[in-house]
C-alpha cells in the first residue's frame, strides 16, 4: 500500500510538472506572436513609406494604435518605445514637408525636398536593419 502510494505521488507531480512545462511553452509562444504582430505592423508601415514615397493616408494614426503596447511586450526595452517614437516623428514630419511643398519655390522648395529625401532614406536604412534590431526577442529554442 505504501508503494502505491508513493507510485501515486510521482505520477501526481509528474502530472503537475508537465502542466506546468505545457503552460509555460504555452506563454512564450503567445508571447511570441504579439511580439511578432508589433513588429509586422513596424515593418509594413516603414515599407508603405518607402515603396509609396510617402506616408498613406490615415496609416500614421492607425501605426500609433497597433504599436502603442511595443515597449511592454518587447520587455520594456526602452530601445522599441524609442524606434516606434522616431518613427512616428519622421511619419508626421514627411506629411508636413509633403503637405506644404506645393506652395514652395526655390532653394525653399530644394530645402523641402532635401529633407523629404533624407527621412524617406532613414526609413529605407532603418527597414534594412530592422531584423538584426529584433532578433534576440525572435529566437525559438526547443
Amino acid at each position: 500500500m505504501e508503494n502505491l502510494t508513493i507510485l501515486v505521488s510521482i505520477l501526481v507531480a509528474f502530472v503537475a510538472w508537465r502542466e506546468w512545462f505545457t503552460n509555460k511553452q504555452r506563454l512564450k509562444h503567445e508571447l511570441f506572436d504579439r511580439r511578432y504582430s508589433v513588429y509586422e505592423q513596424i515593418t509594413s508601415f516603414m515599407a508603405s513609406i518607402v515603396i509609396e514615397g510617402g506616408v498613406p493616408p490615415n496609416k500614421d494614426i492607425e501605426f500609433l494604435q497597433k504599436t502603442k503596447q511595443a515597449y511592454f511586450v518587447f520587455g520594456c526595452a526602452s530601445w522599441v518605445k524609442y524606434l516606434v517614437d522616431d518613427i512616428y516623428k519622421k511619419a508626421v514630419t514627411l506629411q508636413a514637408l509633403e503637405g506644404t511643398l506645393p506652395g514652395l519655390q526655390g532653394e525653399d522648395r530644394k530645402k523641402n525636398l532635401h529633407e523629404q529625401t533624407q527621412i524617406k532614406l532613414w526609413f529605407s536604412q532603418e527597414l534594412k536593419e530592422i531584423d538584426e534590431k529584433f532578433e534576440q526577442f525572435f529566437k525559438l529554442s526547443t
